[in-house]
């Protein structure tokens, strides 16, 4: 792909790329690296902005402008000046039928990329066996054992993107031969990681609770794993474990047991939870081998999953953590933050140019939504901001929901929000689809949010009399009052209960931890309510994060004036790049981030590195602003009913 675009060649280079064959990470960092600024705007007059933003655009400097449209359908002057590309995904794989490997995401089409090619031409139903093995390890033979579709059925839900509809449907009808399977919900089991977790828990209870007479489960479970006579199966039981598939259950006498039981039995008077901690330990210090600032963003992915649920225990009150345990966490935090810095150095950026079908920025949200209306699959929307609500907090949250409600369905995908990530910034990009450069003028303050909502619907038809946005105080009893009224076609509600909770938290993350505790127990319910009632008038509900929060330490605060723009504890904004390294002089441990392509030029934001804070020398603070994976990586989720 890279050949296309040489370096120092072309200052203009229009591309036509229908299959969206541009959109991968890899190739975008590349591109980056190389000097390419890319846009791809199907907006005629915000693509004319940005062009003009752009420029100068030179050989040294150049300008890729990116369309699913035939060329010629561009500006005119640009298509004069501009080097012509078009990409076609069948020239990449001319040996695959087109319309499967079409359904592939970029991050899969990578990992297809990366395995010998077949010799000779594939078709439709070839095309689709031989993806499944290469991209997604399905050994058909393997899986006709319950011990290999355990398995495999572990391991592909620990990945972020699941495969289509065309694959799952071809590896379904395999299945269903198999007379094992034959009274499996094996489309719940393949379509839904909860569902999964859910059968092979209750399966491990029903043979516990079979072999020790103790009462594990109220409802009658029919046993089909057969744990007891399967080598094969009690081979897994360690994996299930460590990727929190299987939960250990409590036992009286584990002694009595077989050996091969005991990774997935305790006593009660045994710390599950420290044993947990050790389990999340050893598997992030596996991810952690890897070239981490090279690593492509699903693997930034599984890794935030299993960082936030070991940060979680970490401060959970019910943990005492040894002085193995705790230098262990010390270290392997700072190993994460210089990771992750490294790499959202070189993908953060290309990351931002890429809205749809996947979002990976917290300004793709309302084109990802929109993408999804225009494809017919919902009507109505409604968003909702949960101000600095963190992964861990959703970890936390999603468990108490699922639990109250069964008949929920949550589908996840993880953003990165904007940086700095500081509500101002974070929340303006996320409800107006924009990039900060984009909403220069008001970077100080979220007042603008209500006007930027309407102006992005009315770009999509929507007119600004359907379209609503409410700030709300869902437990002091507020709702919104369009709720049950059919004009409204698109809902922004934001709550700031949970961004009240971090910066009240004087006590450091255990602190938030207990209030979202309290919060979950007294006044969530409402939240709940809103989101029922919702869905009962026909809204398509997304949960979604400005950002998160972290606890760190201070190091002093600066005296800068006037100098500065905005002053957080995580981040402070300059519009003069010369009063910043002023005050980078004296706080060493910062960074200076900007020309980012989203950030307005010649605004700098002034980040500290790893858990400092511009604060008291010493206090500890739970903030957001930063660099960090809790402050960064946030979760987005659509809530469906049965």
């Amino acid at each position: 792909m890279l050949q296309f675009f040489p370096a120092h060649t072309h200052p203009l280079t229009l591309v036509h790329d229908p299959d969206g064959l541009l959109a991968d990470e890899g190739l975008l960092a590349a591109l980056a690296e190389r000097g390419f600024t890319l846009i791809q705007e199907p907006d005629p007059v915000r693509l004319r902005h940005r062009v003009e933003q752009a420029r100068p655009w030179s050989a040294d400097h150049p300008l890729i402008i990116v369309t699913a449209e035939p060329l010629n359908k561009l500006p005119y002057d640009l298509w004069q000046q501009g080097h012509h590309i078009s990409l076609a995904l069948h020239a990449f794989f001319p040996h695959l039928a087109y319309p499967v490997v079409r359904t592939l995401t970029p991050s899969q089409r990578w990992q297809l990329s990366q395995v010998p090619a077949p010799v000779r031409p594939l078709g439709r139903q070839g095309s689709t066996d031989h993806i499944l093995r290469h991209v997604f390890n399905v050994d058909l033979n393997a899986l006709q054992q319950p011990a290999g579709l355990i398995t495999w059925l572990n391991g592909y839900h620990q990945r972020i993107e699941p495969m289509s509809s065309v694959l799952l449907d071809h590896l379904l009808a395999h299945l269903r031969k198999v007379p094992a399977y034959v009274d499996w919900a094996l489309d719940q089991l393949l379509g839904s990681r909860e569902a999964f977790t859910a059968f092979v828990r209750e399966q491990w209870r029903a043979y516990v609770q079979q072999q020790t007479g103790q009462l594990l489960s109220e409802e009658p479970v029919r046993y089909v794993l057969s744990f007891e006579t399967d080598p094969a199966l009690q081979d897994t039981l360690p994996s299930l474990v460590r990727s929190g598939t299987l939960e250990p259950v409590v036992v009286d006498c584990p002694e009595r047991l077989p050996r091969w039981v005991l990774p997935v039995v305790v006593t009660s008077d045994e710390d599950r939870l420290a044993r947990r901690f050790d389990e999340l330990l050893q598997l992030l210090q596996e991810y952690a081998r890897a070239s981490l600032p090279e690593a492509r963003w699903p693997h930034w992915e599984a890794m935030a999953h299993l960082w936030v649920e070991l940060v979680s225990l970490r401060y959970d009150p019910r943990i005492q953590l040894d002085l193995t345990q705790e230098t262990a966490y010390q270290q392997l935090q700072s190993q994460l933050d210089k990771a992750f810095l490294d790499w959202l150095r070189r993908r953060y950026a290309p990351l931002g140019s890429q809205r749809v079908p996947t979002p990976h920025h917290v300004h793709h949200v309302p084109h990802y939504i929109a993408y999804q209306r225009r494809q017919g699959r919902v009507d109505r929307v409604a968003l909702f901001v949960l101000d600095s609500m963190s992964l861990a907090d959703w970890q936390r949250i999603g468990s108490t929901w699922r639990a109250r409600h069964p008949d929920w369905r949550f589908e996840e995908h993880l953003l990165l929000a904007q940086v700095p990530t500081i509500t101002a910034v974070s929340r303006q990009a996320l409800v107006s689809g924009l990039r900060p450069a984009d909403f220069a003028a008001t970077l100080d303050s979220n007042r603008s949010e209500a006007k930027q909502w309407a102006a992005f619907w009315a770009a999509e038809g929507v007119p600004g009399k359907r379209c609503a946005y409410a700030h709300l105080a869902l437990d002091r009893g507020e709702k919104p009052p369009v709720v049950d009224d059919p004009r409204f076609q698109a809902l922004c509600v934001v709550d700031s209960t949970i961004d009240e909770i971090v910066h009240g938290a004087s006590l450091g993350a255990a602190n938030v931890q207990a209030s979202l505790q309290l919060w979950l127990d007294r006044q969530s319910q409402q939240l709940e309510e809103l989101i029922a009632d919702l869905l009962t008038h026909g809204f398509a509900f997304y949960l979604v994060s400005d950002h998160g929060h972290a606890e760190a330490r201070g190091m002093g605060q600066p005296a800068e004036g006037l100098a500065v723009d905005s002053r957080g504890q995580r981040a402070r904004l300059y519009s003069d790049r010369r009063a910043a390294e002023n005050v980078q002089r004296t706080f060493t441990e910062t960074i200076l981030w900007g020309q980012d392509g989203l950030l307005p030029d010649g605004m700098w934001a002034l980040i500290p590195l790893g858990r400092k804070a511009f604060a008291t020398t010493n206090e500890t603070v739970v903030t957001h602003g930063g660099l960090s994976i809790e402050e960064v990586i946030v979760p987005l989720v659509r809530i469906t009913r049965d």
